[in-house]
């Protein structure tokens, strides 16, 4: 703590008279303390998912093997046309359009989860019915920020999540449309499941896209042929020439008609469980998904419990104690001597000197080292 001596105090009295508990000092040191009692006191920014690092409850999941556009496509019959949707999600970062797709039919840069609702009329011709940004940081197109929420299953609130095991996210930022009146806008958001199944990588049964970049599973022959609508024929082809009974393919609890296309003899990992355009009260469009993979085991390699170690607290308790001292003294100082500028900081004579300290050790050092390989003056014969 800076103590001043009498005469200081006498000398000073002259100028503290005219202070006043209006005035405020401003000095570039005071800045800086303020600034560290607000990043003292402030609680820590929500971080960027990063699929390899997913912290829930205490459990880090690794994720990073399901990089890559992933998605699942729904048939809907609504006379007098067909509806196909591609609902495509990347775990991992932004989805990267191919350049060859028009312009209008690609969610904008910034989304990780995109939903393209395609039609098809009786007479063959095709067209976009929707293109709906669902989730991503979309603040630069009209939307929000991705603001995830991870929370392990077996914690979760629900009482049937407590048998499973894996993470719940919740990815947000999307909206829909990006323009156009505010009223209009709907915030939309993807709810994906991630539940652990140690026989599933996670890929399985699922149909690949033409539309994104990124090394997700191949392109089906059928699809690259005829586009969106080729799956479905191709699933009809492969359920009406399948020997055994297929799985009933998931429905939209909210548009019945909404069904997933599967293959029957490769039932997917990644299920569709419907599209609410009017959920949390009609406030929000919400995408629901279930994704069976080993990766959201907690026993898996990637997988573990973290805890911040012994050098992470003792940083954190060193910077939270300099700032105190900082904060305290120099409000002491301020209150009790009228310090300002330098004079607020605690042993700012002391801090003064510092640099010229160092530099007289290091001067002296130098000069040591280099007496030792000397001769005092002598040569060698």
């Amino acid at each position: 703590m800076k103590w001043r001596s009498t005469s200081s105090l006498l000398s000073s009295s002259s100028s503290s008279s005219s202070f006043t508990s209006s005035s405020s000092p401003s000095s570039p040191m005071l800045l800086l303390i303020a600034g560290l009692a607000v990043v003292a006191s402030a609680p820590p920014a929500a971080a960027m998912l990063s699929c390899d690092r997913v912290l829930a409850d205490g459990h880090m999941f690794d994720f990073s093997p399901l990089r890559g556009p992933h998605s699942v496509v729904t048939a809907q019959h609504t006379p007098p046309t067909e509806q196909n949707v591609t609902y495509t999600l990347d775990l991992c970062g932004q989805l990267k359009r191919k350049g060859d797709v028009p312009k209008g039919e690609e969610c904008p840069n910034g989304s990780w989860a995109c939903a393209i609702k395609r039609w098809r009329a009786a007479d063959g011709s095709t067209g976009i019915g929707q293109v709906i940004p669902l989730a991503g940081n979309l603040e630069n197109h009209g939307g929000g920020p991705l603001d995830y929420k991870a929370t392990r299953l077996k914690t979760a609130d629900a009482h049937g999540d407590a048998e499973r095991e894996g993470v719940r996210l919740v990815l947000q930022g999307g909206r829909y449309p990006l323009d156009g009146p505010v009223k209009a806008r709907q915030n939309q958001r993807v709810v994906v499941e991630l539940v652990c199944d140690p026989n599933l990588e996670g890929t399985e049964g699922e149909w690949g896209v033409e539309e994104y970049e990124g090394p997700g599973p191949a392109m089906a022959a059928a699809r690259a042929a005829g586009g969106v609508f080729a799956v479905a024929a191709a699933a009809a082809d492969m359920t009406a020439t399948a020997t055994a009974a297929p799985t009933p393919a998931p429905n939209n609890p909210v548009h019945p008609g909404e069904t997933q296309l599967t293959r029957p003899d490769d039932p997917p990992a990644l299920v569709f469980q419907g599209y609410d355009e009017h959920d949390a009260d009609g406030a929000v469009g919400t995408l629901r998904l279930t994704w069976s993979t080993k990766y959201a085991c907690e026993n898996v390699a990637g997988g573990r419990r973290e805890h911040w170690g012994f050098f992470t607290w003792f940083v954190i308790l060193v910077f939270l104690g300099t700032a105190a001292y900082l904060i305290f003294g120099s409000w002491l100082n301020y209150n009790r001597y009228g310090a300002r500028g330098w004079d607020l900081v605690p042993h700012s004579d002391t801090l003064r000197d510092v640099p010229y300290l160092l530099q007289d050790w290091v001067r002296r050092l130098i000069n040591t080292l280099q007496g030792s390989g000397s001769r005092g003056g002598y040569s060698a014969v």
